[in-house]
């Protein structure tokens, strides 16, 4: 069943003519895999089953954006860094009243698009400066990698998670989610939840490091992995890694029992459950082996 709807999500992307750009990236073999569409659409159902048809394609277009974006900032043009962050929204998003005659083709259409899916997925305009919130974070933090990369800044590893929770963009999938399910949420209500985000958007930037490191390491880019190496003496990589590991399972427990202390209502139930299993779909996503780490490890970790 899953694959069908897979199929048929790829197949209503690739009809759309004003993102060929966006699709064929996805679609041509690049770093990140020769199939990019399909794992899009297939994170996009999920991460999310109980959507609609409607909600998983404007997931799914709104994961292929994110690749769009992610990539050109890497790759195009890393030379991008935070003192081009009004141009870079201006860019790619319908950001101050931006002109979109003045934008490229397909820039103009990513604005558009993203814009309209507000509207057009009937979610509650309170939680649209949410999602501006979290894409505009997404593009900060982005930006803020390359320009650690381009001025040779030495970052803590803290510091580097602080950031990487938005760069992975993992907040903008949940906020989309959330905003599809629920209306009328307190504000003091939507700032609790929107921490569990950020806290499971950590445990997603620990495993994505895991995942993407070697392709990162032959852009001459660094993640957790190297700062973790680094800090502990030169260790060698695949000691890395495995701390790296640790810390990720950590930060998952640490999650499971925040949300378990979380007050519960009506409205925040099902999504606090959604949330810790869609953060464990990541983790099966990105296949990353989680083995046990002896307590001495951890220590060791913290230590550094």
């Amino acid at each position: 069943m899953i694959d069908r709807r897979i199929n048929k999500l790829k197949d209503i992307l690739r009809r759309q003519p004003d993102e060929t750009p966006v699709i064929e990236h996805l679609i041509a073999d690049n770093p990140r895999g020769s199939d990019m569409l399909g794992e899009v659409c297939r994170a996009a159902l999920l991460l999310h089953p109980g959507a609609t048809f409607e909600q998983a394609l404007t997931l799914a277009r709104t994961m292929a954006y994110i690749v769009y974006i992610d990539d050109y900032l890497e790759e195009v043009d890393p030379g991008l860094d935070l003192g081009d962050y009004r141009r870079v929204c201006q860019m790619f998003l319908l950001w101050h009243n931006r002109d979109l005659s003045q934008m490229p083709l397909v820039n103009a259409t990513i604005s558009r698009k993203l814009e309209a899916q507000f509207v057009d997925d009937e979610v509650p305009e309170e939680w649209t400066a949410m999602r501006h919130l979290v894409w505009e974070k997404s593009i900060w933090t982005m930006l803020q990698e390359n320009h650690w990369l381009k001025h040779k800044e030495r970052v803590t590893l803290d510091a580097y998670l602080a950031n990487g929770m938005y760069s992975s963009s993992f907040p903008i999938v949940q906020v989309s989610i959330l905003a599809f399910s629920y209306q009328d949420v307190a504000q003091e209500l939507k700032n609790r939840i929107f921490g569990h985000i950020c806290q499971a958007s950590r445990v997603v930037r620990l495993a994505n490091d895991l995942r993407t490191h070697e392709r990162e390491a032959s852009q001459g880019r660094f993640n957790s992995v190297d700062l973790i190496a680094a800090g502990q003496g030169e260790q060698s990589l695949e000691w890395a890694r495995t701390a790296v590991q640790h810390l990720m399972e950590e930060e998952f427990e640490s999650l499971q029992k925040a949300i378990a202390r979380e007050r519960r209502t009506g409205v925040t139930q099902q999504f606090l459950s959604h949330l810790i299993d869609s953060t464990q779909v990541l983790l099966d996503f990105y296949a990353v082996p989680r083995p046990r780490a002896p307590r001495s490890d951890r220590a060791v970790l913290k230590a550094g």
